[in-house]
This record gives C-alpha cells, sequence and structure tokens, in this order.
C-alpha cells in the first residue's frame, strides 16, 4: 500500500486552483496512474556473469509494484526467455511467482554457438508499454577448447598486455542536453554532455569562432557547460582528432522560453526557474512526482521572471524524481530528473562467517540479518549466490538489483557502470557524476503530454494471474465453420479432475479456468453437436481447435553487441573454465577405463537407438549433413510449433519468408513433405512439436533422387516432417478422432533443484573431483525480525577467494544489494 502521507499530498494539493482545469487533468491522471496503471517490473538475478556451453544458468526472478517495488497485486505469470546472439529465443520459463521471486533455470547445450546471450524478463501486462521496460541482461557464454593444456599453478596468471598498432584516432561521439530541455536566448543556461571517449577536451565557441569556455569531460564520458546565448549567435564545441579540427553544434536557442536549474541538497531540491516571456512565470503550474507518486506542486499567480522554489525530500524514498513546468496552455516546456537519496532508506544486511579461511570440502554456516539505519529487524526476500572470484573477478560498478530498480529502469537510455554511484555514500563527485546522468537520460515511464490526456486508449495485454486453456469447436473436419456445442474438460494427472459441462458460444468458443498446476497434466477435452445425453450417431461429428499460445514479443537487441569479438573476453573465467575441463577429462578418462567391460556388454547407448530409430524410417537414412536433422524429442527447449522449431533451428539452411521457407543458397522455395507426402504452408503452421519426432531438412542430390516425380522441378530444399507414434496421418492430413482431443496442458514451471554436495553425507561422490565454480546457489531466502537465516555448504577443491554475494528487496520495497568474502587454501 501506499504512505498514508504520499495519498495526503496526492489528494489535497491542488484544491487551490480549481480555476485551472489542466492542473486537476494532471491530479486524476498521476491518481489513476498509481492506483489503477501503475508499471511492474522484473529483474532476474543469475548465480554468475558468464558460463560456457553445457552449463547450467540458475536465477531468480523478482517481479514487483513498478511504483512501491513491492508485490504486485496484477500478474502472477511471468515469462523468462533466453535469447541467442542470432535473436533467436531458445528457451523460455513460464513461471508462477506467489509472492515476490521465484526460482528458475536454463540448461545450455553444448551445440549452441558461443556469444553473448540475453536473459529477459517480462509480464504479459508489461507488453502493454515499450520492450524497453523489459528486464533484459547481456550474459556471455563460452565455447571452452577441451584440448587445451592448463598448467593449475597459473589459473589467476593472466597477462594484461596488449599489442596495438598506432591509427587514426575515431571521431569521438557527443551529444548535449539542455537543462530543462531547451536553450533560451538571454538566459543562463547549463548544458550537460556524453561521450564515448574518456578524457575528452574541447571548447565552446561561437560562430565566429571565438573561445567562450573549456569543454572537459570528467569521468564516465560526462560533463557540463554554462552558457548564456545571444540573440542570433549559434554555438558548438571544437576539439582537434587527427590534426583536424571537430565541430559539436549546440542545439538552437529558442528567443523565448524557460529555464529551470535544480541543485540537489541534503534536505531538499532546490529549483531556480526563470523565463524571458512577457507575463514571466505566471500562471505557470510546476509539479514534482517521484515514480508517478505526486508530492509536491506550485501554482504561480504573479507575473515575476524568476522564483525559487525548495522541495522537501526527506520523506521520500530512494529514486528517481521527475521535475515538470507547464505554460500557461498546460504545455510541458521544461523537465528535470533527480535523483533522491533517503539515509532513512539504508539498510544493513549482515553476513557473517564462522571464520574467513576455510580448507577444501570443509562446511561453511553464514548468518543473514537485515536492520533499518535505527537498528530495528527488517523482513526481506532474496537470493544468494557463491562463486569463485578467480573466475568471476568481482566489479562494484556492474548492474544489480539496486542500480536496475532506482537508475535503468525509471531512465531511459543506458546507465555507464551504474553500480559507481553507490559504491561509496554521500560522496561529492559520484553525487555530481549521478546529477549529470539524469540530465543526459530522462525519464521514461510516461511523457509529460500524457498527463493532459482527457481519454486513454484501452490496453491490449490484460495482467495474467492464472493459467486457460480456451478454443473453438467447429464442424467435423470444418475448420472454417465455427459451431456451438456442449463442451467437457477432464485431466487426467494423478488426481483425476472432470470439469462441468460447459456450452460454446455462438462462435464456438469456450473457456476452462482458471488453473494454476505446474509442470503439465494429460487432458482430455469432450465437445458435442448437441449434448452430451443425445444419442444421435453425429453427435459427435466435432472438430475441437486448440488455441496457441501467444507468441513472444519481437526481439529487438542488436546482433553486433551480442558478438563476443565486440567484448573482451573475461581472462580468468576462461583459464579457470579449461582447467576445469581438463581435470574432468582426466577423471572421466579414469572412469571410463574402469568401466571397459560394463560398457562393452552394453548393446547401444540410448543416443545409438535413437539415431538407428531415425535412420530405419527413412529410405535415405541420414540427411547429407547431420546439422540438418532436428531431434525435436531430444530439445531441452521445444517451441510450440514447427514453424518456431525450424526458424531456430534450421536458420543456417532456410529461412521464412512471408507464405514460404527459402532455401538460403539461391532462394528457391523449400517444398514440405510429410509421411511422404506433400503439403501446404498453411497446414504446416497446425502442427505441433508435440506430434512430430523428427525433421530432416534435404537439399540438392537427395532432394532430386527422392521427391522431384512427386513434387516437381528440380534440386532445391525439402522439408521432410516425421511424426511420432501414437499420432496417424493420411495423404498429408492428420487423423482426428471425432468430438475428442487428448494432449498435455502445460503448466508452470518448476525450477530444478541446484547440487550442493554434502561432503561429509555422500561418501560416494568423494572419488571425483569437486570443481565447481558456483558452490551455492539459493534463489528463495527471507530475513525475519526474530532470528538470522542460516544457509550452509561446503567449499569444493578449488582453492581461490570466493565472494557471497546477495540480492534482494525489503518487505517495504527497498532493494538491498550486498556482498562478502571468504578464502580457500
Amino acid at each position: 500500500m501506499l504512505n498514508r502521507l504520499f495519498l495526503i499530498l496526492i489528494l489535497t494539493p491542488l484544491c487551490n486552483y480549481a480555476q485551472t482545469s489542466f492542473p486537476n487533468q494532471i491530479q486524476k491522471n498521476l491518481e489513476d496512474y498509481i492506483f489503477n496503471q501503475y508499471p511492474e517490473k522484473t529483474y532476474v538475478h543469475t548465480d554468475k556473469p558468464a558460463y560456457t556451453l553445457g552449463e547450467d544458468i540458475w536465477f531468480s526472478a523478482y517481479l514487483i509494484n513498478g511504483i512501491t517495488h513491492r508485490r504486485t497485486p496484477k500478474s502472477r505469470i511471468l515469462y523468462v526467455e533466453l535469447i541467442n546472439p542470432e535473436n533467436k529465443i531458445v528457451d523460455k520459463k513460464t513461471l508462477y511467482v506467489y509472492d515476490i521471486n521465484v526460482a528458475g533455470d536454463f540448461k545450455i547445450l553444448e551445440d549452441w554457438q558461443e556469444g553473448k546471450y540475453t536473459i529477459r524478463a517480462y509480464t504479459n501486462y508489461m507488453r502493454n508499454d515499450s520492450s524497453d521496460t523489459f528486464f533484459q541482461k547481456k550474459i556471455p557464454i563460452y565455447k571452452i577448447n577441451k584440448d587445451s593444456n592448463i598448467d593449475s599453478n597459473n589459473i589467476d596468471s593472466v597477462s594484461s598486455s596488449t599489442q596495438t598498432t598506432e591509427k587514426d584516432v575515431p571521431k569521438p561521439e557527443v551529444s548535449f542536453y539542455p537543462e530543462g530541455g531547451y536553450l533560451i536566448e538571454g538566459l543562463q543556461n547549463r548544458v550537460a554532455f556524453k561521450t564515448n571517449v574518456k578524457n575528452f577536451k574541447a571548447y565552446l565557441k561561437d560562430q565566429k569562432g571565438n573561445e567562450i569556455a573549456e569543454a572537459k569531460s570528467i569521468d564516465l564520458g560526462l560533463g557540463l557547460l554554462s552558457i548564456i546565448p545571444e540573440k542570433n549567435k549559434s554555438y558548438y564545441v571544437s576539439t582537434t582528432i587527427n590534426g583536424k579540427e571537430i565541430k559539436y553544434p549546440l542545439p538552437k536557442a529558442l528567443p523565448k522560453g524557460f529555464v529551470i536549474n535544480t541543485t540537489n541538497t541534503k534536505n531538499g531540491i532546490i529549483v531556480n526557474l526563470n523565463s524571458n516571456m512577457p507575463n514571466g512565470l505566471q500562471n505557470t503550474f510546476l509539479i514534482a512526482h517521484q515514480r508517478g507518486i505526486l508530492f509536491y506542486n506550485n501554482f504561480e499567480t504573479q507575473n515575476i521572471p524568476s522564483n525559487t522554489l525548495k522541495i522537501p525530500t526527506s520523506y521520500l524514498t530512494d529514486g528517481v524524481v521527475n521535475i515538470t513546468l507547464f505554460n500557461s496552455d498546460g504545455n510541458p516546456v521544461a523537465e528535470r530528473t533527480i535523483f533522491v537519496d533517503t539515509p532513512k532508506d539504508n539498510l544493513k544486511l549482515t553476513t557473517k562467517t564462522s571464520k574467513e579461511t576455510y580448507k577444501s570440502r570443509e562446511k561453511v554456516e553464514v548468518l543473514f540479518d537485515l536492520t533499518d539505519i535505527n537498528g530495528e529487524k527488517e523482513t526481506s526476500t532474496f537470493s544468494m549466490s557463491v562463486r569463485d572470484l578467480k573466475a568471476f573477478p568481482y566489479n562494484t560498478r556492474t548492474s544489480n538489483i539496486k542500480t536496475y530498480l532506482l537508475l535503468n529502469s525509471d531512465l531511459r537510455g543506458t546507465i555507464e557502470q551504474p553500480g559507481y554511484f553507490f559504491e561509496k555514500e554521500n560522496d561529492p563527485k559520484r553525487k555530481y557524476l549521478l546529477d549529470l546522468v539524469m540530465m543526459t537520460n530522462g525519464w521514461k515511464r510516461f511523457t509529460s503530454l500524457e498527463l493532459l490526456q482527457t481519454k486513454k486508449e484501452a490496453q491490449k495485454y490484460s495482467p495474467e494471474n492464472s493459467l486457460f486453456i480456451t478454443g473453438t469447436t467447429t464442424k467435423f473436419k470444418k475448420l472454417d465453420k465455427p459451431h456451438v456445442s456442449e463442451v467437457r474438460l477432464t485431466f487426467l494427472g494423478k488426481v483425476f479432475a472432470q470439469e462441468p459441462i460447459q456450452k460454446t458460444d455462438s462462435l464456438g468458443r469456450f473457456k476452462f479456468g482458471p488453473y494454476t498446476f505446474m509442470d503439465s497434466i494429460s487432458t482430455i477435452i469432450e465437445a458435442r453437436y448437441d449434448n452430451f445425453n443425445s444419442k444421435s450417431l453425429k453427435t459427435k461429428d466435432v472438430s475441437i481447435v486448440l488455441d496457441e499460445p501467444t507468441a513472444s514479443p519481437p526481439v529487438t537487441s542488436s546482433k553486433e553487441a551480442s558478438k563476443l569479438s565486440t567484448y573482451k573476453k573475461n581472462e580468468n573465467f576462461v583459464k579457470v573454465a579449461q582447467y576445469v575441463q581438463q581435470i574432468k577429462f582426466e577423471y572421466n578418462q579414469k572412469v571410463e577405463q574402469l568401466k571397459a567391460v560394463e560398457l562393452n556388454a552394453i548393446n547401444a547407448t540410448a543416443a545409438e537407438k535413437r539415431k538407428k530409430e531415425m535412420e530405419n524410417r527413412t529410405i535415405y537414412r541420414r540427411p547429407d549433413n547431420m546439422m540438418n536433422r532436428i531431434d525435436v524429442t531430444s530439445l531441452e527447449f521445444t517451441p510450440t510449433t514447427i514453424i518456431e522449431l525450424l526458424n531456430t533451428n534450421a536458420n543456417h539452411v532456410i529461412r521464412e519468408d512471408f507464405d514460404n521457407f527459402l532455401w538460403n543458397r539461391d532462394n528457391s522455395i523449400v517444398r514440405i513433405f510429410l509421411d511422404g507426402r506433400q503439403i501446404t504452408m498453411d497446414y504446416l503452421r497446425s502442427i505441433t512439436c508435440d506430434e512430430i519426432s523428427f525433421v530432416d531438412i534435404l537439399t540438392g542430390a537427395t532432394v532430386n533422387m527422392l521427391y522431384n516425380d512427386i513434387a516437381g522441378g528440380t534440386g532445391g530444399a525439402a522439408i521432410i516432417l516425421y511424426p511420432k507414434k501414437g499420432y496417424e496421418f493420411k495423404n498429408g492430413k492428420k487423423i482426428e478422432k471425432p468430438g475428442v482431443l487428448n494432449f498435455k496442458a502445460k503448466g508452470f514451471y518448476t525450477a530444478r533443484e541446484f547440487f550442493s554436495p554434502d561432503h561429509i553425507k555422500d561418501f560416494d561422490e568423494l572419488k571425483g573431483a569437486d570443481l565447481r565454480t558456483t558452490l551455492h546457489w539459493e534463489p528463495m531466502l527471507k530475513t525475519t525480525k526474530e532470528t538470522p537465516t542460516k544457509v550452509s555448504f561446503f567449499t569444493s577443491d578449488i582453492k581461490s577467494d570466493y565472494i557471497i554475494e546477495i540480492e534482494g528487496i525489503s518487505s517495504k520495497g527497498q532493494p538491498i544489494h550486498t556482498f562478502k568474502t571468504f578464502n580457500v587454501e
């Protein structure tokens, strides 16, 4: 719930300005935003920052109210996706969030490509906004050469030298951001600038080349200029690159307008307003809100050219404040964002271990306690990762749950090294740079013009709290002719459950639910033309068509940014990963030698049996290139439709183009076959992956030999579908039973359990090397006001420094991030 003080501030301050319509409209829209249209935020904490092929990604996904940062009453369903460097979704988890966070995991397959993958998290309700509001996190996944010879004594020996060649310095990129939004002639203006180079040095000049001031960046490519623009003059910033002058023009100054200058102090925000308009500041209206909560406003009744306002902030929470000035016509004319750091929001998560140094395979016990600034205990939900610092050197400037919720999620653009601003409390330099960030990255949740709208469009995407099973009944085998029917659903799980019979609407539509169940359940839907009591032979002449799951939002991230070549590889991580794989390889060789007799007695492995099974179903045994065979049954992530499957796994050979698949080699149309008969693209869309055993992509000579007589033409490529046993097709069509549909109803994903060995009880596993780089992972923990939270785990055989990193949220909505280190020798 919102703080009672905020409610008083929201509901009472504008009553004195009833004579003006737009202030009332602003208040009304903000009230609607915080009580009804408030956004949701997601965040994903992973067990480590980088991975190798074949590893697991363990994560804890948080879902909260975007204003209060507490549990959201809207959505319970959260989608978390893993996207490869080619912008294809390779895995997707549908999770149910009971409280604030939920556990999940991804399995990284050995045959995936290396590169920068993206973890994306969102709710259906969040799709009403831009995908920029989705949580997105880049994670490098490396392919490690198993044959590399690594000396374990040199794991932490990393060369920092790089060879460089002399070349021309690239032209810097420079952007300018006048405080408030515009430069105004004759008034003192401050202009923040941002560049992509370090130690940027330049000069502010007028159109005649006269130097006005030095323009110099401090850290993070940020800097500040001060200027009073003169009438009929233009200005630019000048620097010299490779012996040539480079000019960066400033925005053109407006002849009339308003300027806002702000100063963020310990006790509040000082706002200086200036105007050269004929009526000065008369009838202007200024508001200040934090994540949509209106906490200050000022309606100016006097004709004055300037004014100074003091906005108190002591009762606010940490986060971004947005200040907007509206002119007498109700148009936003100046805007500024400020970051408020409230001391009362400072929480301390105490992390205690029994000692600082441990031996290999020794038990570690950790105690957690959360207290506020007064030492009073607080409750919270958090997740914890314990990982090798040599493999993953910790950078305090990287993003975490605190920087994301308080900065990145509310500001436009990318905040570079956001952790830097929270490294040290009350540091003047950090506060100054953070204020420049506020000037260069504006508020992104809604625009000031939206506050003036009297009518809003209905939202397309609703919050999801549970699952529904929906579809249509039609005349048998006539999918284009919906028919009113009686429908009954039965679950055939551990507990038999049958839903009451319902009647479809006039379009044959039915809807069962809401449901909340995990994994999948065998399900039957029955339909009758008339009713279930009818004895007519034709009462079952009904087809049942389930709705397809809603497609994922388009992936918009840059493919170039997903290439590892554009990033400096973590050499420490690669060295440790190579060493771990080398030890595992040596150990596995010994195990294989000991089990040689047993292995020779086995006729075939499951993989070999599967290979022979697929070969026996084809007359050509296998495609020319085995990469062109997709074994649907072995996929870690199985898309719903065959179209999605082919787009994800076969894009190296074919690609979808409107109503066809095209062969990448010559852009010819790919023919599609099911059980030896050619089918259309429309029919392909109706086939789900649950019905298919494997798919072959044939090209060139094999297509000529097998399918030219059927399809005509010469060469090209063909998609060959082989159904699973139990799914019958005839003449290219699935044999459908009238009036009944059997399927697996998909529920919510249940996360696997992180393996954490007990070196006291587990005697068998002592034979092998314990080479965990993530020692322990706890996705869902809580602190209470009674006793400290206790977690225990064992160290591995890798002697190194380790970090315990904690991310979470207090029950009052305050993000928590802290860490502690220990050593294993």
